[in-house]
């Protein structure tokens, strides 16, 4: 295989994610649900799997901390390991893929990525669940983009190289010794009060909440945001404020996932990894009365915000102490000064419909959902397919949070949909 044996290096990242999973402040679980309007060939798809696992070893890894040092260990799991081929029942499609969707990934143990093919008569379904660990949403994107193609044509392996840099090291490589200097030194963001949704929680029970809007709807989003020369983000956060406005009589602040890689050169790291920060979206005290009273706000500071890359700086500071000290004091050092902020919207982005096939094999629905967080913390992630928008909530929850979690969702659904 040419991996056996081989060890691989801990990122900044892969130890941010760990935080998360140990405080459990989220799985730290990436998922596909993926519709099929055929049936996949098993055998060619354990073969795929073998080529995936040359290219991108880390999904075939166990994970090893100890008081020095962290690492991946690369281990020769049976392909049995990583599929599962489960029968379907009729009218049960969607209860099937929950259950499955609802199982984690052993961290430590491996692997680090599971395919569960739902077999039915004339179609399958496909769950592919990913340790957030070793790569973000968008590589997550780029490695189902490869599994198709190598799927469909696996002489195609060799327009892929074998897994390159993970690190945050090629961000800053892509700097200026002034700007790094720069970032280093900058302002700390400053404390913000911690609003959150009143959320129970119950961590022996996950939840989807998701809703979508049609491709006429979407198209009448795109046109608005042209006519306002706003992104379509701006307007999800606008909608998201003014929903959270009702709920807590007051503005909120919101995260923003940001993708580092623009910052890069050609806009890509050099092997499948995370280069995602946050920037806060913080308009003030006043909401505005209007949408698009407040949709000027929203766009002027994330505008504004997108504009200021030291918004790494904590990221940077995260290399520093890595190479300083040893692994578990930096890792306790993070931990004791990191607070996650609990209101959140992660863009994914769009789904290439093009891509996303076996063979002549079409997908007819794609899903991509982020981890699935623990009360009180919310995030949104937002994807589309084929011009449908879907917006998902997972959480560790009690029925009433599933609730009070739908009732957001609606009420945000609802806000888009007043200006179109």
């Amino acid at each position: 295989m040419g991996n056996k044996n081989k060890i691989f290096k801990f990122e900044s990242f892969d130890m941010l994610q760990r935080i998360f999973i140990d405080r459990k402040y989220s799985n730290s679980i990436m998922r596909f649900i993926i519709k099929l309007k055929g049936k996949i060939d098993i055998e060619q798809f354990k073969k795929t799997v073998q080529l995936t696992i040359n290219l991108f070893p880390l999904i075939s890894c166990k994970a090893s901390e100890n008081i020095f040092t962290s690492k991946w260990i690369f281990y020769e799991f049976p392909i049995e390991d990583f599929i599962f081929v489960i029968e379907g029942k009729k009218g049960k499609e969607d209860e099937i893929i929950m259950e499955n969707f609802k199982k984690n990934i052993d961290y430590d143990n491996g692997p680090q990525i599971r395919f569960v093919i739902v077999q039915y008569e004339d179609h399958d379904s496909l769950l592919i669940s990913i340790n957030h660990m070793i790569c973000d949403a968008t590589d997550f994107k780029n490695l189902l983009y490869m599994f198709c193609d190598l799927y469909s044509y696996p002489e195609n392996v060799t327009d892929y190289s074998s897994m390159g840099d993970r690190g945050m090291a090629q961000f800053y490589r892509s700097l200026s010794l002034k700007k790094n200097f720069n970032i280093l030194f900058s302002k700390d963001k400053p404390k913000y009060e911690n609003i959150h949704l009143e959320l129970e929680g119950d961590p022996s029970r996950l939840f989807l909440e998701k809703r979508t809007l049609t491709q006429e709807d979407f198209d009448k989003l795109k046109v608005y945001s042209k006519e306002k020369q706003v992104t379509l983000n701006d307007l999800f956060f606008t909608a998201l404020m003014r929903t959270f406005y009702k709920k807590f009589n007051r503005t909120v602040i919101i995260l923003c996932d940001i993708n580092m890689r623009k910052y890069l050169q050609n806009k890509q790291t050099k092997g499948f990894t995370n280069m995602l920060t946050t920037i806060d979206c913080d308009i003030g005290s006043e909401l505005g009365d209007t949408f698009e009273e407040t949709l000027n706000k929203v766009a002027q500071c994330l505008n504004r915000e997108k504009e200021n890359i030291f918004c790494i700086k904590g990221l940077y500071i995260t290399e520093i102490i890595k190479k300083l000290f040893p692994y578990r004091l930096c890792k306790s050092i993070i931990d004791s000064v990191y607070s996650p902020y609990p209101l959140e919207i992660t863009n994914l982005g769009t789904i290439d419909k093009s891509k996303i096939h076996f063979k002549n094999i079409e997908a007819s629905s794609v899903l991509l959902t982020g981890s699935t967080k623990y009360a009180p913390n919310f995030e949104m992630s937002i994807c589309s397919f084929d011009k449908i928008l879907s917006f998902c909530v997972n959480l560790y929850g009690t029925p009433s949070d599933q609730k009070i979690v739908g009732e957001v969702l609606d009420n945000f659904v609802q806000e888009l949909k007043s200006v179109i």
